[in-house]
C-alpha cells in the first residue's frame, strides 16, 4: 500500500529540517527577487490516477502530491530504464527535505525529484521559489541532478525519472520576504529557465512563520506590546528582538531584545509545524518620545543570529497592526465642579485626554480665578483608568484610557465670591507644573460661595432725628468664612462711601423657611442700624451695601458685598400754600415748606413775585414753627417737623392789581442769596387770569402725556405710527387704518427677523421694519409746550393756542394723528395740540389715545365736553372752537379753530390750511365752544 508523505519539518542529526523564510525584509533591507514566475501559466498534461498535475488552479492552495509505493523512497537497487514513453502523461514530484546546516546558515538546502514525460534530452532543470501568498518569484536557479532509482522504479518509462532527482542551495536572504514558500521544478530548453518545452511541477505551499499581536496600545508614557511570532528560522537564530518602526518617517525608532515565552496555545491552534510555535510569545514596553507623536507606528518581530544588536542573519515578521500616536488632540469634561460647604472645599472630577500626555508625564490641576484674573492654586493629580472615555469617541487620543481625575482644593477667604474655572495641565515639570506643558481649559465656571440674597425692609430718612434708618436681611454662603458683618452707606452722587458700621446679624428663621434655606446663614441674617446724616450728605442719593468680611477691624480684607436697589434721597423739597390772600395793599400767606437743604441752608425766606411785571417785589425771612402734621406725612424730609410759616407783605399801591406768586427759599446767607434751595408755590396765585372753576383750569406748568408712551399697534389702530408702518410695508394712504392684511405683511417681516409672528408692531418689530428707534416713544410723548406762562392774559393764552396750530400749516391730513409738527394731523388732533399750548388739558380726549380704535371721532367728544363754554354763532370770537355737522345728519364730523374775520384754521383733506368758516365741503355749523372765559 502507499504511504502519504507530509512536509512536516523535523530535526535530524545536525540538520534542522525547517524552512527559513521571513515575511518582509527589515528596514536595513535585503535584496529581494521580484520577478514573476512565468511557469505559473504553463499548462501541464492531464494526469492519470498515478500521476499529478502540479500546476495550481485558481484558489488552489495545495498542489496534488504523487505518493510512492511503500518502501519505494529508498530502493536497494536501481533499475535501468529500457523503454521511453512520451505519450502517457506523467508530471510528478516530491520535496524530500528542506534543511540548513548549522555551519552554513546563510543557505537552505532543498532536495527532491521531478519526473515528467515532457522531458527531452539536454533540457535545463531549474528550481524556482515563490512567495506562498502571492506567487511572486523569490529565487530561480539550476539544480544539481541526482540519481533516483526509486523514482525510476515507479516511472520506468518516463524519460527523466531515474535522473530526475535534484538538490539546490538557496540563499536565505532570497526568501526573507515571505511567510510561506512554494517551490516549482521546471524542465525547459531555455537557458535562463523561462518556459520552453518541458514542464513545471508546483509543490505544495509550506508555511514557515506566523504571528499575531494581542496588544499594541498606549498606556501612560509607554506603548505596550504583546503577541507571538513562530518562525522556523528561530531554530538557529535564537536571539529575539522587537523593533518599533515609524511608518510615517519610514525608519526604525528603537529596538529591544525580548524573551520568548511558552505558547502551547499557538502550537495547538494550527501552527504546530512551525519550528518554535510552542515557545513564541513575547511582551514588551517602549517609552514614548516626542518625535513619535503624530506618527504611525508598526512592530517588527525579529529572530537573529546576532545577540548583540539583532543584526546579522535574521528573519523578520511585520505585523499588520499599526498604532497612530496623536499629536494635537486635547479633550476633556468636568463631571463635577462644586463647593463643599461642610468642609470648605472645592471638589472636582472629570477627565482630560491629551495626545501630549505620554511625553508630558506630570498631571496638574489648576484653579484659576476669573474674577481676579489669576491662578489661585495648583496640585499634582494622578490620572486614573478611564476605559469609558476610550470607548466613547476618544479612542484616538493617546491617554484616553487613563485620563480621569478627582481632586479637591481648600477654599480660602480670598476666593469667596469669585468665579473660577479649572485647568488641566500635562507638563514635563514634576516639581512645579511649569516647563513645557499643554493645558485644557474647562468652560464650566463655578462661583465660590457667591450665592447670596437680601432684602431691605426699610431704608428711609428720619428727618426729625437726622438719621438714615436701615433694616433688612442678607444671607450669604460667604458668611461661612467671612464672619464679620458690616453695613456701608454709599453716596451714589459723589460715588463714594460715607459711613460704615459693624452690625451683628440676628436670628431670621422666617428667611430660612421662605425659599432661602439653601444659603449658609439664612437662619441668622437679619440686621438693623442707623446712620447719622451730615451736612455733606445733603442733596445726594444713597444706597446701602451689606458686607461679609474676614476683617473685624475696619471691614476691608476679603469680602463679599450685596448692593441693594433701594435708594434714599436727600434732595427732597415739598411745599404748600394754605392761604394766600390780599386785603388792599396787604398780602398775607401761610403754609409749609419741608426741604432737605434746610439742614445746611438755615435762613428761610418767602419771596413775593409779581407775575405781571416779571420780578420780585418783596422778601421776608420767616421763623418756622413746629409741624407734626407735616412730619407725619413727609417724615423722610429733613426739617419736616418744623416747616410751617406765616408772612405778611405791605405793598405799594401800584402793584395792588398785579398777578402775584410766592417763592419759598432756604438759603445759607442772611439776605437770602448765596447757596439756596427754593420752590415756586403754584397751588395758589393772586390776581392771576384763570377760567371759572367749572371750566378747564389753565395749566402754568408743562402738560404731560396722557396715555401709554411707546404703545404697540395692531388691527384697527390709526395715528402717525400706523402711517409710518403702512408706508414701510407699501400700503400707506391718508385713511391710515391698520388692517388685517397689514398684519400679515408685518408677520412676514417678523419671521424674517426671528421675532414672534403676532402681526402686532412692538418696539422690536418697529426697528426690524427699519424705522428709527427714537420715534417709537417720541411720537407718543409729544405734547405742545406751553405758549403762555403765569401772569399771561386771556388773549395771551388764545394766541398761544393759535400759534401752535399754525406750526402745522401745510402738513397733510392724517386720520387719528396728533403728534409733533413734523407729521400730519387730523382735525381734532390739531385742536388737541393747540389746546396743550394754551395750557388746557382736556380730559375728554388725548393725543396718544387719539390713534387707538374707537377714538377716530374725538371732535364729537370735544363738542360734548361740558368744560367748554357754549356760545352763539353770532358771539363767536378768535380762539373759539367751531364744530360742524355732517351734511344731512346731526353727527359731528369736524372741528376747527376760529381766527376771526370768518376764517378758521383746520386740518381737512388734503392738508392743514386756513379756510372760510363755511364752504361747500363743510357748511353746516353745529355750534361754537369757548375755551377761555
Amino acid at each position: 500500500m502507499q504511504e502519504k508523505c507530509h512536509y512536516k519539518l523535523f530535526k535530524a542529526g545536525k540538520n534542522w529540517c525547517t524552512m527559513m523564510i521571513t515575511l518582509v525584509a527589515v528596514a536595513a533591507g535585503l535584496s529581494m527577487a521580484n520577478a514573476t514566475v512565468h511557469a505559473d501559466t504553463a499548462d501541464a498534461q492531464a494526469g492519470t490516477s498515478l500521476v499529478s498535475n502540479g500546476n495550481p488552479q485558481s484558489g488552489d492552495k495545495k498542489a496534488p502530491v504523487v505518493t510512492l509505493n511503500e518502501g519505494a523512497a529508498n530502493p536497494s537497487t536501481t533499475e535501468t530504464q529500457k523503454d521511453v514513453d512520451y505519450n502517457t502523461p506523467v508530471n510528478a514530484g516530491y520535496i524530500d527535505s528542506v534543511t540548513t546546516n548549522s555551519d552554513q546558515e546563510n543557505t537552505i538546502q532543498v532536495s527532491g525529484w521531478h519526473a515528467t514525460n515532457q522531458y527531452k534530452p539536454g533540457m535545463n532543470h531549474y528550481l524556482i521559489a515563490l512567495n506562498g501568498e502571492n506567487n511572486q518569484e523569490l529565487y530561480r536557479g539550476k539544480v544539481e541532478t541526482t540519481d533516483r532509482p526509486d523514482v525510476q522504479k515507479v516511472y520506468p518509462k518516463v524519460p527523466i525519472s531515474g535522473e530526475g532527482g535534484f538538490t539546490a542551495s538557496i540563499p536565505v536572504d532570497r526568501l526573507n520576504n515571505a511567510s510561506s514558500v512554494r517551490f516549482v521544478s521546471r524542465y525547459t530548453d531555455n537557458a535562463n529557465g523561462e518556459p520552453n518545452g518541458g514542464a513545471d511541477f508546483w509543490y505544495p505551499t509550506i508555511q514557515t512563520k506566523a504571528g499575531y499581536l494581542d496588544k499594541f496600545k498606549v498606556n501612560g508614557n509607554t506603548i505596550e506590546v504583546s503577541g507571538w511570532h513562530a518562525d522556523d528560522q528561530s531554530v538557529n537564530k535564537p536571539n529575539h528582538f522587537l523593533i518599533l518602526f515609524d511608518k510615517t518617517k519610514n525608519k526604525e525608532i528603537t529596538r529591544q531584545e525580548v524573551k520568548t515565552l511558552a505558547s502551547g496555545d499557538v502550537a495547538r491552534n494550527g501552527y504546530s509545524k512551525i519550528g518554535n510555535a510552542d515557545y513564541s510569545r513575547f511582551s514588551a514596553r517602549f517609552t514614548i518620545t516626542p518625535v513619535m507623536l503624530g506618527d504611525e507606528l508598526a512592530i517588527v518581530s525579529r529572530y537573529s543570529s546576532d545577540a548583540k544588536n539583532g543584526e546579522g542573519n535574521r528573519s523578520d515578521y511585520w505585523f499588520n497592526n499599526s498604532l497612530k500616536l496623536g499629536k494635537d488632540k486635547n479633550a476633556g469634561y468636568l463631571d463635577q465642579f462644586r463647593t463643599d460647604s461642610k468642609f470648605n472645599k472645592v471638589t472636582v472630577s472629570g477627565w482630560n485626554a491629551n495626545d501630549q500626555s505620554p511625553v508630558l508625564t506630570n498631571h496638574y490641576l489648576i484653579l484659576f480665578d476669573k474674577t481676579a484674573n489669576h491662578e489661585v492654586t495648583r496640585q499634582a493629580v494622578k490620572t486614573l483608568t478611564s476605559n469609558d472615555v476610550a470607548r466613547n469617541g476618544y479612542r484616538n487620543v493617546n491617554n484616553a484610557n487613563q485620563s480621569r481625575f478627582v481632586a479637591s482644593f481648600d477654599i480660602t477667604p480670598a476666593m469667596v465670591g469669585h468665579q473660577f474655572v479649572l485647568v488641566s495641565r500635562y507638563t514635563n515639570d514634576a516639581a512645579h507644573g511649569e516647563g513645557t506643558h499643554s493645558d485644557y481649559w474647562y468652560n464650566q465656571p463655578t462661583s465660590i460661595y457667591a450665592k447670596q440674597a437680601g432684602y431691605l425692609d426699610q431704608f428711609r430718612v428720619n428727618g426729625a432725628n437726622k438719621q438714615v434708618v436701615a433694616s433688612g436681611w442678607h444671607a450669604a454662603d460667604a458668611s461661612a468664612l467671612l464672619k464679620n458683618h458690616y453695613l456701608i452707606l454709599f453716596d451714589k452722587t459723589a460715588n463714594r462711601e460715607v459711613a460704615r458700621e459693624n452690625v451683628k446679624v440676628v436670628p431670621s428663621a422666617d428667611i430660612a423657611r421662605n425659599g432661602y434655606g439653601n444659603i449658609q446663614n439664612a437662619g441668622q441674617s437679619r440686621y438693623s442700624t442707623t446712620f447719622d446724616i451730615t451736612p455733606a450728605m445733603v442733596g445726594h442719593q444713597f444706597v446701602l451695601v451689606s458686607r461679609y468680611t474676614d476683617d473685624d477691624k475696619n471691614g476691608e480684607g476679603n469680602h463679599i458685598d450685596y448692593w441693594y436697589n433701594n435708594n434714599v434721597n436727600l434732595n427732597n423739597n415739598q411745599a404748600w400754600l394754605d392761604h394766600f390772600i390780599q386785603n388792599g395793599t396787604t398780602i398775607s400767606a401761610s403754609g409749609w415748606h419741608a426741604d432737605d437743604a434746610s439742614m445746611i441752608d438755615s435762613h428761610h425766606f418767602i419771596i413775593l413775585w409779581d407775575l405781571s411785571k416779571g420780578r420780585e417785589i418783596a422778601r421776608k425771612e420767616v421763623t418756622n414753627v413746629v409741624s407734626p402734621d407735616i412730619n407725619n406725612v413727609y417724615g423722610n424730609i429733613l426739617g419736616a417737623n418744623n416747616a410751617r410759616f406765616t408772612v405778611d407783605f405791605n405793598i405799594d399801591g401800584q402793584y395792588a392789581h398785579d398777578a402775584m406768586q410766592l417763592v419759598s427759599r432756604y438759603s445759607n446767607a442772611d439776605n437770602g442769596e448765596g447757596n439756596y434751595s427754593q420752590v415756586w408755590l403754584t397751588n395758589q396765585y393772586l390776581n392771576l387770569y384763570q377760567n371759572p372753576s367749572w371750566m378747564y383750569q389753565i395749566n402754568y406748568s408743562q402738560i404731560q402725556p396722557s396715555g401709554p408712551v411707546g404703545h404697540n399697534i395692531g388691527p384697527g389702530y390709526e395715528g402717525i405710527k400706523t402711517q409710518l408702518v403702512k408706508d414701510r410695508i407699501g400700503t400707506g394712504y391718508q385713511h391710515n387704518t391698520y388692517t388685517t392684511a397689514d398684519a400679515y405683511r408685518v408677520m412676514s417681516v417678523q419671521r424674517a427677523h426671528g421675532l414672534p409672528a403676532t402681526g402686532w408692531v412692538d418696539y422690536n418689530t418697529w426697528v426690524a421694519l427699519g424705522l428709527p428707534a427714537d420715534q417709537w416713544t417720541s411720537i407718543d410723548s409729544y405734547v405742545a409746550p406751553l405758549g403762555a406762562g403765569a401772569g399771561a392774559s386771556r388773549q395771551d393764552h388764545i394766541e398761544a393756542m393759535i400759534r401752535q396750530a399754525y406750526q402745522y400749516m401745510g402738513k397733510p391730513w392724517r386720520a387719528g394723528c396728533s403728534s409733533s409738527p413734523a407729521y400730519g394731523v387730523d382735525c381734532s388732533g390739531l385742536v388737541m395740540q393747540a389746546l396743550y399750548a394754551g395750557g388746557i388739558n382736556p380730559t375728554s380726549c388725548s393725543s396718544i389715545y387719539h390713534g387707538f380704535p374707537g377714538n377716530e371721532w374725538n371732535s364729537r367728544n370735544l363738542f360734548a365736553d361740558p368744560h367748554f363754554m357754549n356760545v352763539s354763532y353770532n358771539d363767536r370770537q378768535r380762539g373759539d372752537l367751531v364744530f360742524y355737522y355732517q351734511p344731512g345728519t346731526h353727527i359731528i364730523w369736524h372741528v376747527a379753530i376760529y381766527l376771526g374775520n370768518n376764517q378758521v384754521i383746520e386740518s381737512w383733506p388734503p392738508k392743514v390750511m386756513v379756510q372760510p368758516i363755511v364752504n361747500g365741503q363743510r357748511n353746516v355749523i353745529a355750534g361754537i365752544r369757548r375755551v377761555f372765559a
